[in-house]
């Protein structure tokens, strides 16, 4: 009795290392570049997919959600080869980089990532579903003195750059010029750039400004954003004048530092100009020019559920769930036919002989297919092919098998055989149905079952 549970207890580990084996040939890693970062600053989250064979397509990558975060995912898949544990695996990275915008701690789910891949000692790929392993990283609230320092934001570095059309020269009342301020930012994205916060505008002339344009300009390895204000100012008074810098600050994780870019100064002088009558209609063009504010209505109007009265939103509503109810019912039968139907298929004897004429030239799976075929097919288990065919004077259709049989327990090499067996037993089954197919046939004695499809 203990030699036996010794032996079981064996059999039962190697099972077990031959399962993580095969598990393994084929799998999925998610690395976190920061585990801990402050509110905006961003980390990366790396995907590797791993091989030990090679790939017949690129993965499919599932969708990535984290709350309260903005992801950006770079679609450049880097293939190379990669040691894990001593041993080389072919292998495609592919990258996320993730915003967070609230303090707390949080998770990057699993990742669904579908490839195919044969697996090791085959040449026939097969598509597996893989699941990396869920994250957990900490965002950190930014620190209380910086946020007494007004608007700011997370950036690697910041550039302010500033344009003057027409240029501030022989200016004179009643001038119309357009400001456009431009502020790129590297490594973080152009929604978390500040508005100027009203630095552009001046007390000395009337000033139209635009809502900024937000453009993503990330490169091959990093988020980046670019927000473009313009403003516009007519001039309405005569005068040496000064437009004061633009100021924007930033502050980089990486050196722990606040940092403040700074544009230029403008000095202005404004002539006097004697023909001010199209001051007014500049002013009313411009005016026309911002978003305007909504009138707050006079009269409360019924009640209205996605513009639809209540009753008639409530109609719809049962309608829509009448009709998911039919439609989840449809489905369900549906389903359940088609599982069933499948099942069928999977126990009948053409998928047996499908699997057996797709079956790899390896002798072992060769012949481990062609059996499982031949017992459905005769409906009992018969040991001998050969001897069948032979009974059955199909000694021509023998011929083949015969010398598969010869090359794999002989000296002679089976290469190319497996085919020729394949036709020869696929004109077999053909001989065999259409003898068999019509249970009327007279032919038939009543101890005969005729040939039928399960």
């Amino acid at each position: 009795m203990k030699y036996l549970v010794t032996r079981n207890s064996l059999i039962a580990l190697s099972f077990l290392i031959f399962s993580i084996t095969e598990l393994r040939a084929q799998f999925a890693e998610m690395e976190l570049s920061r585990k801990s970062v402050y509110v905006q600053q961003s980390f990366r989250a790396t995907i590797t997919v791993y091989t030990t064979t090679w790939f017949t397509a690129p993965p499919e990558f599932g969708n990535l959600q984290i709350p309260n975060a903005f992801i950006v995912p770079f679609e450049k898949t880097v293939p190379g080869i990669f040691t894990v544990n001593n041993k080389k695996y072919s292998g495609i990275q592919f990258y996320y980089i993730v915003f967070p915008y609230k303090p707390g701690s949080f998770t990057v789910p699993a990742i669904d990532i579908t490839v195919q891949s044969p697996p090791e000692g085959s040449s026939q790929a097969r598509k597996i579903t893989l699941h990396t392993a869920p994250q957990k990283f900490e965002v950190r609230d930014v620190p209380d003195r910086l946020k007494e320092q007004g608007d700011w934001f997370v950036a690697k570095d910041v550039t302010l750059h500033e344009t003057w059309s027409p240029p501030l020269t022989d200016i004179k009342v009643g001038d119309v010029v357009k400001r456009t301020i431009t502020i790129d930012a590297k490594g973080t994205l152009p929604q978390f750039i500040p508005d100027l916060s009203g630095q552009e505008r001046v007390d000395w002339t009337s000033s139209y400004p635009q809502d900024a344009v937000l453009t993503d300009t990330r490169d091959e390895f990093d988020a980046n954003g670019r927000s473009t204000q313009t403003v516009t100012y007519l001039f309405e008074k005569a005068g040496d004048f000064t437009f004061p810098p633009i100021t924007v600050n930033y502050w980089n994780p990486f050196s722990a530092k606040m940092f403040t870019r700074t544009g230029e100064a403008e000095n202005i002088h404004v002539a006097d100009n004697p023909n001010l009558g199209i001051l007014t209609t500049l002013k009313d063009s411009l005016a026309a020019t911002q978003k305007p504010i909504a009138a707050k209505a006079e009269k409360k109007g019924p009640l209205l559920i996605l513009g639809m009265r209540w009753y008639t939103f409530a109609g719809v509503v049962v309608a829509g769930i009448i009709l998911l109810y039919v439609l989840l019912r449809f489905g369900i039968r549906l389903y359940r036919n088609l599982r069933e139907r499948r099942r069928t298929y999977l126990a009948s004897e053409a998928y047996r002989f499908h699997r057996f004429c797709r079956s790899p030239d390896d002798p072992n799976a060769f012949l481990r297919t062609l059996y499982t075929w031949w017992d459905s097919f005769t409906r009992k288990p018969s040991p001998s092919v050969l001897g069948s065919l032979r009974t059955d004077n199909a000694a021509d259709l023998a011929a083949p098998i015969n010398n598969f049989y010869a090359g794999i327990y002989g000296n002679e090499s089976s290469k190319g055989n497996a085919e020729e067996v394949k036709k020869s037993l696929e004109t077999y089954r053909t001989n065999k149905q259409k003898e068999f197919v019509d249970k009327s046939n007279p032919g038939i004695t009543d101890e005969q079952e005729a040939w039928e499809v399960r």
